[in-house]
This record gives structure tokens, sequence and C-alpha cells, in this order.
């Protein structure tokens, strides 16, 4: 059985990129997404190759292996085409994948070790099955499967419901905050895919999804709020506001109740709805950036808190930001549950362009 692994790892860099001498392109799989769950004896990875130069769409298919490798090899020994990795944009963990510490580890071992993969390959979570994700995926982009790759990287930052997140973004978050971070979450729907929210990791494992309204307030937690659209109903009007910029910074202290965690959160916008603008004169302004900076802090303090009760994992990376800023105050705690996390919101509301 040792002498299995050990062959199995020594083959991991030729499986992970298809580095195979004298192989007509024509008779490669060129794998765009991937998507791996944890089945009841080991892996279920599922392959969505892109369609080939000569114009055929290559279908989905799903195999199974006690690790990535042994997937791999199983699909090249059921198929006339060699699976290739090395154009691989898209990674989609399931969440039986992520709820299994031991296997999500040890997947994101070999996807670190594979010698072509891109460290930028996007990496997402889901609720479900990931097999449900990538044939919804390949229905919706038949010809190069890159739609997802575009959108995270053009798109998402302009709506903020959702964040792009790299390999090498996942790896380091991991790392630093002690196996805790937030995945960007994509769904199957009965309308398409949900590309919103996030699947929150703690000690290296599932812990909770976040909606999309929760995955904005981590958003601008990370300074990333950019693009976000806060409604709120002001004397009988539902009025949007939609974020141009925002910033944040921490302040952290001991105090006599213990360790503050001061979150200080600017933004500046436009209210986008039908007469807003006509709002924007005298003291009418005020109320209105009041009125807006109480229920983006209401948000915040709403969405900290429910992650606190959920888990002690620092998903929103506010401990691994203690240590580094305040490493004298951090040596006080264990994590971020002894941090009183208290939030402050600047809004600026903009008229023609110009903030005022």
């Amino acid at each position: 059985m040792k002498q299995l692994k050990f062959a199995l790892i020594a083959l991991l860099p030729l499986l992970l990129t298809g580095c195979w001498d004298g192989r007509d392109p024509e008779d490669r799989a060129y794998v765009i997404t991937m998507g791996i769950d944890k089945g009841e004896d080991g892996l279920l990875v599922t392959f969505a190759p892109a369609k080939t130069t000569e114009g055929n769409a290559q279908s989905v298919y799903r195999v199974k292996g006690d690790t990535l490798t042994a997937a791999v090899a199983d699909a090249d020994s059921r198929s006339s085409r060699e699976v290739y990795l090395g154009q691989l944009r898209t990674v989609v963990f399931g969440k039986s994948l992520l709820a299994d510490k031991a296997a999500f580890e040890a997947v994101l071992e070999e996807l670190e070790r594979g010698n072509a993969l891109s460290e930028k390959v996007m990496v997402l979570g889901t609720e479900n099955a990931a097999d449900a994700c990538v044939n919804a995926i390949a229905e919706a982009d038949s010809s190069t499967g890159l739609f997802l790759w575009d959108f995270y990287k053009n798109t998402a930052q302009e709506v903020a419901v959702t964040r792009g997140m790299d390999l090498d973004m996942l790896l380091t978050e991991l790392g630093e905050q002690g196996g805790s971070t937030v995945l960007p979450r994509i769904e199957k729907t009965e309308e398409g895919l949900s590309l919103d929210g996030g699947i929150a990791l703690a000690d290296g494992a599932y812990a909770f999804s976040l909606p999309a309204a929760e995955e904005q307030a981590h958003l601008l937690l990370l300074g990333e709020g950019s693009g976000a659209v806060i409604e709120g109903n002001w004397n009988g009007t539902v009025l949007p506001l939609e974020i141009r910029k925002d910033k944040v910074s921490f302040d952290f202290a001991k105090t006599a109740e213990g360790l503050s965690c001061q979150v200080n959160v600017k933004v500046s916008g436009a209210l986008t709805g039908s007469g807003g603008q006509s709002l924007l004169d005298g003291n009418t302004r005020r109320e209105l950036e009041n009125f807006f900076g109480d229920i983006i802090k209401t948000d915040l303090e709403n969405t900290i808190k429910r992650a606190k009760e959920t888990t002690a994992g620092d998903v929103f990376g506010l401990w691994a930001e203690c240590q580094r800023q305040a490493l004298e105050v951090a040596k006080l705690g264990e994590n971020w549950q002894d941090l009183q996390v208290l939030v402050n919101c600047e809004v600026k509301l903009q008229d023609t362009g110009r903030t005022r």
C-alpha cells in the first residue's frame, strides 16, 4: 500500500500537468472547470473540458479516486483523450468535501503541488454538490468554459456581492487566519447559476454559509465594497445607495471591558433611485448620510455577531489583523472571540459625480 502511495505521489506532476511528449493537441481533454466532492469511499471529481479546435464540444464526466491524482489516472484509463489540467481555470469545492477537514487538506496539497497548475486558478465553494455546478457551468458556456473566470476577473468587483479568490489567495488566507476564510459561493438554481454570497471555513473545514447581504458586509470589512447597493426605506420611499468608494481601518486596544476592535468604515456613493438626487440639499443630505451610515453599521454588526456565535474561527481575518497591527493587544487574548467589535460608519453622498 505504501509503495502504491509513493508511486502515485511520484506520478502527480505528470498527471496534473499532462506533460507527455509527442501528444497531438486533439488527443487531449483540456479541462477548464473541475468540481470535487467527497464520496463514501473517496473523491468524486467532475471534469468539464473546453471545445476542441475542431469545434467539437467534449462532454462533462465524473470519475472516482482515493486522491485527485488517482481520479485523473482513472479518467485517462477510460478515455481516448488524456486529461490535461494545464489550462484549468476554475475549481469548485462541494460541501461534502469542505466538511471533511482531512480530505479537503489533502486536495489542497495536491493542487498546490501540481507543477503546471497556476496559482491564479479561481476557487469557489458550494452548499451542494460541485458536480451539479460544473454541469450547469458547462451548459451556460459550452464553447470555452471561461465565463466564470471572466466574471470573477472583470465583473465581481463591480457588483460587490461576491469576490474573486484564486488558489494562492485561499492558501495564504488559510495560513494567516488559522484555517479560516470565506470562499466565493456558487449554486445551481432553477434559473441557472447563482454567483453571490460566501462559504465560511473555520479550522480548515466548512463552518457556515453567508447570503449575499452578509457577503456584502464582509467585503466592506475588506475595503472592497465598491459597487455594492444598499437600500433603505426613507419616508415610505425605497432609496438605493450605490457605493462608489469605500475605505476601512481598524483600531485595537486594551480597555477596562477587555480587548476592543474599532472598525472604521468610510463610504462615498450616490443615490440611484428615482427622485433621490432631489433630496440632496441642506439638512436632508446630512440626515440621509446618517440614515445610510446606520444601515451599514447595523449590517456589519449583525454579520459579525452571527459569525462569532457560530465559530471561533477568524473567518473575517479580524484576529489576524490585530496580530499584524497590535501584537501586544493580541497577546492578551486567544482568538477573535475575545474582541469586542464596534463599528463606526461615515457616509458621504455624491451628486453630479462630485463628493461634497
